[in-house]
């Protein structure tokens, strides 16, 4: 199987990756590429003797392929645009791609020649399919016509086994059948909400895919549909299953859709049967990132726990079997660290049960008292749709390595608990969930082991909303606040300013650091609250996010405002 492994470079300050095998019982393991570039997304050709993916190497992303064993590395296309997906034809002669092509704006008559340039546009273009031969060459774009107007196409691409078609998604919503021949486009999909990631079986009879449900709420679970190759007898396939379903793959039969999904914290596997009935196939503490299904039955992904930072593992879907890691790059650098075990809690909030992650100090004694950080950054970055877990998480083990009781919380809103309870979050966004977080912070508290007059929370809009709201915690942090996300501010401005941190500054006392990128203009606004508050305050001004040395910095700053 094939992999990507990252890792980031002090000298350039960038994040480099690239790909590497390893043989099915993980005893042969070999990099395929070497070099100072980002390599991703690798994809076997159907007699798996070569593979393609995505580089950026000269500069400029491109589809690259090579042959496993030997043969040079061959660049397959030239796009003005980076690459975006890929995906194999079923003969191996041609692959697909997805591509950015910018929007062709109309000079308006009244507007002078020098000023056409500078005319403001709500979008920059529209992804579009391509086609190549596997060989290299010119690409020819298929999206046309129909594919073409106001809208573009999202996710992979598929072919459909008879290499005459290829499915893709576009962003109104529904699923096409686009021709090869001459991009004749047919709509596949006419339930409405938002249906993404086609998947055809491999006897071509079939498509299973991805859909929300168009409705009056705030969020609603991803399920799995199929329906017949030419778009008849839609139906779900994923039944009552109240979680969303992601990485669809079918079985070698036809027969069933495996997939991921989470659920409390954790991702298992699932299959459902054409018969309607699902079965769970994994039920491990674990998070798994990424989903590969051989014809075999055998399944490759990523896996991440409390205490392992993300290894390759492959396991059986159809039969119990035990798990074999096939490759853990990290293995060596965490044993030689202490790795703080997180704890599971889970406590009553207006009637709802909520869960959360408590992560405490190396050594730790229950005699004693600690500080208590409240941390809503990490990957979830204030974004109520995404879910803490039971996997490693670096950002709470450098807190609790510096004397931090940490803790995580998945309050209302969360997916991983249902449609229910993830649509909790309605318009009261923040505050019913800035009210979970409170109540968890109670609930660590009286176990006697925080010290209740050294409390912190860090996040951001969430964060911003609790220094306006309570004056319990001696510091705070508030990163990278989001613009607009209770939408268009003339929509509804009441709900605007009822849940706009900025309008609640009469109450702020906390002293907190604000960081914020350039031209964030709603965390510069916060910062002049403060300071016209005259709370103890201060603004750094962060850089790319995806450079290293800027998330090495962003948390030397957290640390040094929390000791201070």
């Amino acid at each position: 199987m094939a992999y990507v492994e990252s890792w980031n470079d002090r000298g350039s300050d960038a994040e480099f990756s690239n790909l590497w095998a390893v043989s099915s019982n993980g005893k042969t393991r070999r990099q395929l590429t070497q070099g100072s570039w980002r390599d991703r997304l690798p994809r076997w050709s159907p007699d798996d003797t070569r593979i393609a993916w995505i580089s950026d190497r000269g500069g400029r992303a491109q589809v690259w392929v090579r042959k496993l064993e030997s043969g040079p590395e061959i660049q397959v296309t030239n796009a003005e645009r980076p690459p975006l997906s890929l995906a194999w034809s079923p003969d191996g002669e041609s692959i697909a791609f997805t591509a950015l092509v910018p929007s062709q704006m109309n000079a308006p008559a009244w507007a002078p020649e020098a000023i056409v340039p500078r005319l403001g546009r709500l979008r920059e273009g529209y992804v579009r399919l391509f086609v190549v031969a596997a060989s290299g060459g010119a690409a020819r774009q298929i999206s046309s016509g129909d594919l073409d107007g106001d809208f573009g196409i999202v996710g992979e691409p598929a072919w459909m086994p008879d290499g005459r078609s290829i499915l893709a998604a576009r962003d109104d919503g529904e699923i096409y059948s686009i021709r090869v021949a001459d991009g004749t486009v047919k709509q596949l999909t006419r339930q409405g909400g938002r249906n993404e990631h086609p998947v055809p079986s491999s006897d071509g009879n079939r498509i299973a895919w991805l859909a929300c449900e168009r409705k009056a709420q705030s969020y609603a679970v991803r399920k799995v549909w199929v329906m017949n190759a030419d778009g008849s007898r839609a139906r779900v396939l994923s039944g009552s299953l109240d979680r969303d379903a992601t990485e669809p793959q079918w079985s070698s039969e036809s027969r069933t859709v495996y997939f991921l999904a989470d659920d409390r914290g954790s991702t298992h596997v699932y299959a459902a049967r054409n018969d309607g009935t699902v079965r769970q196939a994994t039920s491990a503490a674990e998070r798994l990132r990424g989903f590969s299904l051989a014809d075999s039955g055998r399944a490759a992904t990523v896996r991440a726990t409390s205490s392992e930072g993300g290894a390759v593992y492959t396991f059986t879907v159809d039969r119990v079997s035990q798990p074999a890691v096939l490759a853990a790059p990290n293995e060596h650098l965490l044993a030689e660290r202490e790795i703080a075990p997180a704890e599971a809690i889970e406590y009553a909030s207006d009637g709802n049960t909520v869960q959360g992650w408590v992560v405490r100090p190396p050594d730790f004694d229950a005699a004693k008292k600690y500080p208590l950080l409240l941390d809503i950054t990490d990957e979830r970055r204030d974004d109520p749709r995404a879910m803490y877990g039971v996997d490693f998480s670096l950002r709470a083990q450098i807190f609790a390595a510096r004397g931090w009781v940490v803790l995580c919380v998945n309050p209302r809103g969360t997916p991983g608990y249902g449609e229910v309870f993830g649509n909790l979050l309605r318009t009261r966004d923040p505050g019913d969930d800035f009210d979970d977080l409170m109540r968890g912070v109670d609930f660590v508290a009286a176990k006697g082991y925080v010290d209740t007059n050294r409390l912190a929370v860090a996040g951001g809009l969430v964060a911003a909303w609790a220094i306006g709201h309570t004056d319990r915690f001696r510091a705070a942090v508030v990163a990278r606040l989001p613009g607009d996300r209770l939408g268009p501010r003339w929509e509804d401005p009441d709900l605007y300013v009822k849940h706009t941190p900025v309008f609640f500054a009469r109450e702020f006392r906390t002293p907190t650091l604000v960081l914020a990128d350039d031209g964030d203009r709603e965390g510069e606004e916060l910062y002049r609250a403060l300071q016209s508050r005259k709370v103890e305050s201060a603004l750094v001004r962060m850089g790319p996010v995806e450079k290293p040395g800027e998330r090495v910095l962003e948390m030397e700053a957290i640390l040094g405002w929390l000791r201070r």
